[in-house]
This record gives C-alpha cells, structure tokens and sequence, in this order.
C-alpha cells in the first residue's frame, strides 16, 4: 500500500484542488490513503528549503507531493507538482479532474475560514498508546468524542502508537479499523491518524491514556511481570521528560498492575504534575453492580458505585456493604393505626430512600468468591479481559475532569498518595476522591471509614510494603513533598 502526502500553502489553488480530489479519491478507494501539511505563507518557504534539504529534491513551487511504500513516514518517492499529480492518477486509476477556477476560489476561500475557525476553538490533542487492539481502540475512541463533543468549540486529535506497528501488517489492520470509525468519529481524516514513535505520540500532547494490556502472562513470575512493567513505565517517564508539556495529563486506563505503573511513573516523571498523573480505577466496582444487583433482586440503576481502595492491579479491596442503594419505603399516616378498613383515604406514602446494602447483604465473603468466578468465565469467553467497565470508567472520568463547571461528585482514582487513610506515601493508591477548584483530584480526609475498610487498607499497606522498597517506589517523596 502507498501512502500519499500533499504539502503545499493554504492560499494556493493547485494545492486546494489537489487535496479536494485526494479527499474525493479516499472516501472512494479502499486502498488510497493520504495525510496534508499545509502551511501558511509565512512558512511555506522555510518548509519548502528544508523538505528539498533532507530529500535532495528541487522543487519551487505549492504543492508538492510525494509517496511512502508499505508504511507512512518511511522513504519519501517524489511525484512532484500538481501536473505530475494529474499524471500519476490517470495512468494509475484512469481518473481526471477539471474544475474552473470559481469553484476553486469558493472551495479555498472554505478551507481558510475553516482553518482560521480552528485556530479560535480550544483543540485537544490525545494521544493513546497500546492501540493495535481495535475491540479495545474503537469503544474508547467513541468514548473520548462523547467526553469532548461541545459543539464547535472544542476540536479533537487523536494520535495513534503502539509499539507492535513497527511491523507493516499490523499497520494495514490499524487503518482498516481507523476506516471504519471515521464516520461515527464525525471528524476528519486529518484528525485521526498513526503516529511511528513514543516521542511524537507524547509531543504537544494534552492528553496521554495508556491502554496497553499488561496482564500477567500465563506462567509468569510475579516478580519478572512487575519488572517488565516497570521497565516499560522508565521508558515512558523518560520521553515524558524529554517531549511533554508541563500541563500534559496522563491516565493509566489498562488491564494489569495500574496504581504500580503510575507510582512508577510518579517516581520517574519529573517534569510533569504528579497530580496529573491518575489511574482509572472505578472499573472494578462498575463490573460487580449488575451482579449485586442480581443477587438481592434490585435493578442496576438504583445503586450507586461503591468506592475502591488499594493498590489495583494487585491488591483491592471494594466494602460491598457499603454500596449505597435506592429504595422505595412505605411510611404509613399515623390514621394508618385507626383507620376503617373500608376507609378511602391514603393509609401513607411510598417514598425513596438511600440506604447501604448492609441491610439486604449480611456477609460478602460469598459474594466476592461469585465476582471472581463470574471475572473468569467472562474472560474464557471473550478471549481477553472486559473491555467496557474501563471503557465507562474513562469516560466518567474525563466529563468530570474536563467539564465547564467543577461539580461535587465522588469517585474512586488512583492519586497520588500523601498518606490519606494510612495508605503509603508518595505512589498511586485508589481511594474517594473530589475535584477541587483547581481541577486537581484530592482525597476526601474526614470520609468516616468502617472498622472492615480501615483493616483492609491495613492489610493492603503492609502488604505492598516489600514490592515499593523492591522497586524503590516512593522514595522520591521520603523528605518532601
């Protein structure tokens, strides 16, 4: 497969009909691909030197065009100018393109009032490593244009790497699959697309979600598994050091060890907020819901999410009694007491109530033990780990964090621990949190704990002792904070 490039000035209508016909010929062609820099007046020049610089070539004027064979960003073939275009498309599809110069003129005149439109929108640039998996690409990518969809105020892209699309097959699948979610995407081609390295994934970004799979592979050492995520999250942190902005946020949305990846890359990332360094964790309370539901006959919209606590990915723990429920109570009238029975007056009202699902659940030791068996027999199933708590989790997540107005929910997240609840020290821990005003997610100090929860955060603690002095994770924030 060829992939085409189409650079020229935004001003110039060779280039504005080279790219209406490119446009026309990749919602047409299953196998024509094409990606445009288009540059201002100001740069062209500049550009231009430099692309004849790098490639040895002589080209003077807007546009200039080339291919790349099997990969895009691999060796540039140079086709040239706009009439080497129109050669290259006849002898190759047969195709020709005529339009007068009018219908140019309207068509610039609507990409530069679009291009200027863009620059007054506020634009998120997410990026989203570990992608080659397209179940798991296509729900969160719809799921990010359903957190940032605010009309023509806010425009997206998203960048695409995953370190598996070094081999050209996995490539041609990753485009196959972008093919297919442009149309529920609703944006450009442009705005979508596969990036070829770490570097440029994590450049000029504002978001970074990381949902490669780091589950503990069968047989696998515990020790050898965390020290393969490890060295994967110093890789990381050192390109965050090297190419991130400063305000980049990160979210560790993956199968595996996520409050370990973050605490490391807390540890290593030091030119980021750590307070922009999160782990979703709300997942795991979102996948028992329908189950504690089913178990005391009640439906799933009546329940509130009940937090979790811990270390995820190794130990955690969810207080299911402690899950907050709605229900319907009758309240009888006190004439209820006296009232003939062939009396026609309301003998008292049904009126909802919250109450904690202690009072319909007397243990949880067998319920935990069901969760556990349900996790499995969906994962032989499916053939991977479930997808969609995550997925609505992330989203929960970021209309909250993005949002125009800061509310007063309550979620569970991975922060960064300053030693709230007992929990350790400087690494990742899930636990409630709130959004303050200045968009950082901060425990909640005074949230009264039960006995059971303040035990299991005891246990999870001592616990995760060994595996953060193993790792050295922590010791960064051992004297300050």
């Amino acid at each position: 497969m060829s992939y085409f490039v189409i650079t020229g000035k935004n001003d110039c209508p060779n280039t504005t009909h080279a790219l209406h016909v490119a446009d026309y010929l990749t919602r047409n062609l299953p196998h024509f691909v094409y990606h445009s820099v288009i540059k201002t007046e100001n740069e062209w020049m500049i550009y231009l030197d430099q692309l004849n610089s790098e490639n040895n070539w002589h080209q003077t004027k807007s546009p200039v065009i080339w291919k790349e064979i099997s990969r895009m960003g691999g060796k540039k073939y140079l086709i040239g100018g706009l009439g080497e275009f129109w050669e290259y498309l006849y002898d190759y599809y047969g195709f020709q393109s005529r339009m007068s110069k009018d219908d140019l003129k309207k068509i610039m005149a609507d990409n530069l009032l679009i291009a200027s439109l863009k620059q007054e929108c506020q634009v998120h640039t997410i990026s989203i490593i570990g992608c080659s998996n397209s179940s798991v690409l296509q729900p969160h990518i719809y799921e990010l244009q359903q957190c940032f969809d605010e009309g023509q105020e806010t425009l997206l892209e998203i960048k695409l790497y995953d370190q598996r699309l070094d081999d050209p097959d996995e490539e041609d699948v990753m485009l196959e699959v972008i093919d297919e979610i442009r149309d529920t995407l609703k944006c450009v081609p442009q705005n979508l697309h596969i990036v070829l390295s770490q570097e440029e994934a994590i450049s000029n970004c504002d978001l970074l979600i990381i949902v490669q799979d780091y589950s503990r592979k069968s047989g696998e050492d515990i020790d050898l598994w965390l020290d393969r995520c490890r060295k994967s999250m110093v890789l990381l942190a050192d390109d965050v050091n090297h190419f991130a902005k400063r305000s980049l946020r990160i979210v560790l949305n993956h199968h595996g060890p996520v409050c370990f990846n973050a605490s490391v890359l807390m540890e290593y990332c030091t030119t980021i907020r750590l307070t922009n360094i999160v782990a979703v964790t709300t997942d795991e309370a979102i996948s028992i819901i329908s189950q504690m539901a089913e178990k005391v006959n009640e439906y799933v919209e009546n329940f509130w999410c009940p937090p979790v606590w811990g270390f995820c990915g190794l130990m955690s723990y969810i207080p299911i009694q402690a899950t907050c429920i709605k229900t319907n109570v009758y309240r009888p009238f006190k004439r209820a007491l006296k009232a003939k029975a062939t009396s026609k007056l309301p003998k008292g009202v049904i009126q909802p109530e919250i109450r904690f699902l202690e009072h319909l659940i007397k243990t949880e030791d067998d319920l935990y033990e069901e969760i556990e068996n349900r996790k499995e027999k969906e994962k032989k199933l499916l053939g991977r780990e479930p997808i969609l708590p995550k997925v609505r989790a992330l989203g929960s997540l970021l209309k909250r964090w993005y949002a125009k107005e800061i509310n007063d929910d309550i979620i569970s997240l991975g922060i960064y621990s300053k030693g709230t609840f007992g929990f350790p020290r400087g690494i990742c821990v899930s636990q409630p949190v709130l959004l303050n005003e200045n968009r950082v997610w901060t425990p909640i100090p005074n949230l009264p704990l039960r006995e059971t929860t303040k035990a299991k955060i005891q246990a999870i603690s001592l616990h995760i002792d060994n595996t953060l002095k193993k790792y050295g994770l922590g010791q960064r924030f051992t004297h300050t904070d």
